[in-house]
């Protein structure tokens, strides 16, 4: 098994924990192979957090097993369901929950088949897969207890990573060649709120910032309840923290948010928006609604119909519940039928869709920074970047369809069309 393989599926934030596992590995004398064909094991760093994603991960699982590799399952799938998966899977070799994976390489030589989840810190790590981007955990779990969440079950409670362990990782990336660093967490506003600090997200970007050879900052996946004004107008005033920002509300009726037991409400929302609207007119609102949780009436989803239609967020996600079994909302009477969700779901992306268009539509004949990344994957006829409003996976591109510049660099790209979500240009 000294050759291996990973497979990363969920969030970013497992990205980096499967970046963590490659290091350790490879520190330990194994070898990472890029394609799982030549590897003696495969290792699948699952995600569990929707039955969607359990799915995902157990039909990769048996994928790899009827080769005949070993595999060794990683990840919230073991926080999940725990032991009983040695019972269930007894074609994986080894179960290694969230913060063990430090244990990993004396587990295949030990022939210890389950190590237990351990919530006891963050990972850090400097090995990168992601180019001139590279995501950065400044925390790990989450608090705020979200009655349709399985986060603090499945990895635990939050716990933050000192600052100045994070800024050191920030700073052997750069010397990596990494430009923009993305920082996230299940809620980065609540940042040591967990040592009873608050505030503290502010100083540590502009510790980050100091950092040579950095240019970007990009802030993904905050709480509206734990936005403040500090961190509104770091962002504002940084000219190395994009104007943009990951604000996840999940809906706008204060009904449908206390069902979801979301803290602060819609009231929290509004605020966030303000402070965000004060700061500046030119901050990137990305943020994600969930249809279909129990309590959202006709009323509470024309409200967020009304809600969308003014453009209030530049980019949007958009989610059907999933009730889970234990969450609290699973629990809760009246649920919506998947047909209904799937229709609401459309209706808002159909409403985003235009204001996402005309929002881009404005920028042609505009030159914005780009950062070029690689040529486009359906065709190297055309390079594929991102400016600062552009998130990598979960946003739009910036296609580039004249000119040869070098991946990893920024270029100042005229803006010649646009599409519902994508951006072509050519270099200025």
């Amino acid at each position: 098994m000294k050759r291996f393989s990973i497979i990363s599926l969920g969030c970013h934030k497992n990205l980096v924990d499967s970046e963590y596992i490659c290091e350790t590995m490879i520190n330990n004398g194994y070898t990472l192979e890029p394609d799982s064909d030549t590897a003696q094991c495969v290792i699948v760093n699952t995600c569990s957090f929707l039955t969607s994603a359990v799915e995902e991960s157990l039909q990769t699982i048996f994928e790899i097993a009827s080769t005949g590799k070993k595999v060794i399952c990683a990840g919230c799938l073991v926080s999940r369901y725990g032991r009983e998966l040695l019972k269930e899977l007894p074609e994986v070799t080894i179960f290694a929950g969230p913060g063990t994976y430090d244990g990993l390489p004396l587990a295949i030589t030990g022939h210890e088949r389950f190590l237990s989840p351990e919530f006891t810190g963050v990972v850090k790590r400097s090995f990168i897969t992601t180019g001139a981007s590279a995501y950065v955990k400044i925390s790990e779990g989450c608090s705020n207890h979200c009655n349709y969440c399985l986060i603090p079950k499945i990895r635990g409670e939050l716990i933050s990573k000192p600052a100045d362990s994070v800024v050191e990782e920030c700073r052997v990336l750069a010397s990596k060649g990494v430009k923009e660093i993305i920082l996230i967490a299940q809620d980065l506003g609540s940042y040591c709120r967990d040592a009873g600090t608050r505030n503290a997200l502010s100083p540590l970007v502009e510790e980050i910032s100091s950092i040579t050879g950095i240019a970007w900052i990009r802030l993904m996946y905050v709480h509206p309840a734990s936005l403040d004004a500090y961190l509104a107008e770091t962002i504002r005033g940084n000219p190395k923290v994009c104007n943009y920002i990951d604000l996840p509300i999940q809906h706008i009726s204060d009904k449908v948010l206390r069902a979801m037991g979301r803290n602060g409400g819609a009231d929290a929302v509004w605020e966030a928006l303000d402070l965000l609207r004060s700061a500046s007119d030119d901050i990137w609102i990305r943020s994600t609604i969930m249809v279909g949780h129990p309590g959202e009436d006709e009323d509470a989803f024309n409200e967020l119909e009304r809600f969308i239609a003014k453009g209030h967020i530049d980019n949007l996600g958009v989610f059907t519940y999933s009730a889970e079994p234990g969450t609290a909302s699973c629990a809760m009477p009246d649920p919506l039928a998947e047909e209904i969700k799937n229709l609401r779901k459309d209706r808002i992306m159909m409403l985003q869709q235009e204001i996402s268009k005309k929002r881009l539509e404005s920028l042609i004949g505009s030159k914005i920074p780009v950062l070029v990344e690689e040529f486009h994957p359906e065709t190297e006829l055309l390079l594929k970047g991102r400016s600062f409003f552009q998130a990598p996976d979960v946003d739009g591109c910036v296609m580039i369809n004249e000119g040869s510049p070098e991946f990893g660099s920024f270029y100042d790209i005229e803006i010649i069309d646009a599409l519902e979500y994508d951006l072509v240009g050519r270099i200025a």
